[in-house]
């Protein structure tokens, strides 16, 4: 019996560490990102498109990080691409279509990419849909924010921008501002297109 038991320990510790091994790990630029370092992100990148990307996206360069984004595989890249024209105010049209389609293909996030969507057409001059769109995600992204995404992340702060911007909450700007300090999302009250 207690030879089974060990056996039994043993294969769900090997399991478990084959399980943590099989995880993404986290990257150096990762690291340089969340210690708020995005300078040295972008120039620690190399041919990581989606966290140069990243990058230069906290720290205001969207021409940039769409570049960066184009060359990605990641999934995310269309999001990202749309996200960066909005703040640019720029193809409105292409960046709507680029986030209906990554909701269609990429639903998990849902609420984060129906704020998205809110956010461009927001920017489009389209507020009742923008409006109408964010009103029917409140309720979870409200959830995400007091229950799941608790700890500060810049990488979240593009999120609690675009969430400030369509509820008009200043303590969700101060929060993105406070998660990714230096970063364009802290420079002020302000639209990051003027940034």
């Amino acid at each position: 019996m207690t030879i089974a038991i060990a056996v039994i320990l043993v294969a769900t510790v090997v399991g478990l560490l084959i399980y943590m091994f099989a995880q993404k790990p986290v990257t150096s630029v990762q690291q340089l990102i969340q210690q708020g370092r995005y300078s040295e992100a972008v120039s620690a990148a190399g041919d990581d498109w989606i966290h140069r990307a990243e990058a230069l996206k906290l720290l205001g360069r969207f021409d940039e990080a769409i570049e960066a984004y184009r060359k990605s595989d990641d999934p995310a890249a269309r999001e990202g691409i749309a996200l960066s024209l909005a703040h640019l105010e720029r193809n409105l049209d292409e960046a709507q279509r680029l986030m209906e389609e990554q909701i269609a293909l990429y639903p998990q996030i849902q609420e984060f990419q129906a704020l998205g969507l809110a956010y461009i057409l927001l920017r489009a001059g389209k507020r009742d849909d923008a409006l109408r769109i964010f009103r029917d995600n409140l309720e979870l992204l409200e959830t995400r924010f007091r229950d799941d995404y608790t700890d500060p992340d810049p990488l979240l702060a593009e999120t609690l921008f675009v969430y400030a911007e369509l509820s008009g909450d200043e303590t969700l700007r101060a929060k993105a501002a406070a998660w990714a300090p230096g970063s364009v999302w802290a420079r002020g009250a302000g639209s990051p297109a003027g940034a």
